[in-house]
């Protein structure tokens, strides 16, 4: 039993010394790689321009081409084609892409024959 118990004790220890070294070569290997370049210099401008200026991402200048009347002409088109706010819009979602949109509308319109808003109207 005594023996049992020193294999495992040793198990253990090993265990967590193998960890321990795994650990120290895995971070070894990754510092071999990085490449530093710490001059004076270097500190001095990049505390400057990180700190005090800001990025050089903040800086810089963009233009994007902006046309103030282009909402205008394209509520125009959208209304010719989807209605007047959109009526026809969801409409034409229901009847599909796939080239089957005047079947489906004359199903539809069979369908909702003798309906209005979801509620039967009385006809003579």
């Amino acid at each position: 039993m005594h023996w049992q118990y020193s294999c495992l004790v040793n198990v253990i220890f090993f265990s967590a010394n193998m960890r321990k070294l795994i650990f120290l070569i895995f971070t070894s290997i990754l510092t071999l790689n990085t490449i530093t370049k710490a001059d004076p210099l270097t500190l001095v401008r990049d505390l400057v321009q990180f700190n005090i200026a800001g990025h050089p991402v903040l800086h810089k200048s963009v233009e994007w081409p902006f046309d103030p009347d282009v909402g205008t002409r394209r509520s125009r088109q959208y209304q010719e084609l989807n209605g007047y706010l959109g009526e026809n819009a969801i409409e034409r979602l229901g009847l599909g892409i796939d080239g089957y949109d005047r079947e489906r509308l004359e199903q539809q319109r069979k369908r909702d024959d003798g309906h209005l808003n979801g509620i039967d109207y009385l006809t003579p």
